[in-house]
């Protein structure tokens, strides 16, 4: 939703947050079809691959199937690796239905994998595990589901879009605010609310009653105010978020209210800053009241939603591949509602972005493209989802 200021004001934004150097010509890049011959029939959310010998990737949709991407991209054949919906109680509209899926590190011998949805009745956000069903096939056996953690959702949007393994084993899970204007019940910043925040949980273990471990490192462990699952909190509606394993980075897209879109890279009991903030600025209807004490950590990166520079950050991910040499170390990440993809280069403390370069924009004549996840195919090459059911892939063009 827009917010019309004074010119004036808009003025004075811009002066204080200059938007980093954006470069090069879209008309370099192109996004082909990384599967020429399959269209899903609903919308991607995310891409997760198997580990081991016979290491195999899927694709996640929002309302439930999952499936195994045929090794051969030329062909149009998709095997079922899960069939969820008649799990998914929830009405499935804009952000409801499947989330995430991640496979457990060990995947190769424990078979175990972790995916998290919106539920209704009451309205929440659930984390659970499976197990794949014995045999050759790779295929989930729902019948082995069981449910870690469940996260009251009072307001029915900004739910539970990220999951992602950390390089020391344990699951990280990004949940949203819970939705509406301005986080209306404060739950981003309330500290025992689990609501807008990252959570990091040790699934091997368990403490206590729980499901699942607390790591002993958790920030938050020796502070009775804090639920000791939370690693990081402040957030709106962490939309995909990934490790860069040289680094051990966690980066993430936080998708904004009326100034910014932003991407952070989420750091140990940090706040970044949601609902007091938007972006690097005051949150508009905290204007007249004092803020918080504390220190808040800037994104790394915004972009104006006034300047129709975007309106909804789609996170990505950190390139490490060998096709594109020029983006070596660039995090791609995308905007759902004006078809775009960007590489932004991170300063050596990954505090600011060096620059950004704006690597796609949609043709409105052309095929629709809105962006809903960018992951790294098994090769560190880009998988760009796109709400239309396509998957892309990003490539240079070379002008002969």
């Amino acid at each position: 939703m827009r917010n019309h200021f004074p010119k004036i004001i808009l003025w004075i934004l811009s002066a204080l947050h200059p938007p980093t150097a954006a470069a090069a010509d879209p008309a370099d890049w192109s996004l082909p079809h990384a599967w020429t011959a399959i269209t899903l029939p609903d919308c991607p959310v995310c891409i997760a691959h198997t580990s081991g010998p016979q290491a195999r990737s899927v694709v996640a949709c929002q309302r439930g199937l999952v499936y195994v991407l045929p090794e051969d991209r030329q062909s149009a054949e998709l095997a079922v690796f899960l069939d969820f919906r008649d799990r998914l109680k929830e009405e499935i509209h804009f952000e409801a239905g499947l989330h995430a899926l991640v496979f457990h590190p060990d995947f190769a011998r424990n078979g175990r994998f972790y995916l998290t949805y919106s539920q209704s009745d009451p309205r929440r956000c659930v984390l659970s595990e499976m197990c794949v069903a014995a045999g050759p096939d790779l295929k989930a056996s729902p019948a082995t589901e069981r449910i870690l953690l469940e996260v009251p959702h009072m307001l029915g949007d900004h739910f539970c879009g990220s999951l992602a393994f950390g390089p020391e084993g344990c699951l990280y899970w990004g949940i949203g605010d819970g939705g509406f204007r301005d986080d209306p019940h404060h739950t981003a910043q309330h500290p025992f609310l689990l609501q807008g925040k990252v959570l990091r949980l040790d699934v091997d273990h368990r403490t206590g009653a729980r499901a699942y471990g607390i790591p002993g490192d958790n920030p938050f462990v020796s502070d009775q105010a804090y639920r000791p699952e939370i690693w990081a909190v402040g957030f709106r509606n962490p939309w995909v978020f990934s490790f860069d394993q040289p680094t051990g980075d966690l980066w993430a897209g936080d998708v904004g209210q009326d100034l910014y879109e932003e991407i952070n890279v989420i750091r140990r009991g940090a706040n970044y800053g949601w609902a007091e903030r938007d972006g690097p600025s005051r949150l508009q209807a905290r204007e007249k009241t004092p803020q918080p004490r504390g220190d808040f950590v800037e994104p790394i990166h915004t972009y104006s939603r006034m300047k129709s520079e975007g309106i909804c950050v789609v996170g990505g991910y950190v390139y490490r591949g060998a096709a594109l040499p020029s983006l070596q170390g660039c995090y791609l990440f995308g905007d759902w509602g004006y078809g775009k993809v960007w590489a932004l280069r991170p300063d050596a403390e990954r505090r600011h972005a060096d620059s950004v370069e704006l690597l796609f924009l949609r043709d409105e004549a052309a095929e629709r493209f809105n962006p809903t996840a960018i992951f790294p195919d098994r090769a560190g090459e880009p998988l760009i989802l796109s709400h239309t059911g396509r998957i892309h892939t990003l490539v240079k063009v070379v002008v002969k």
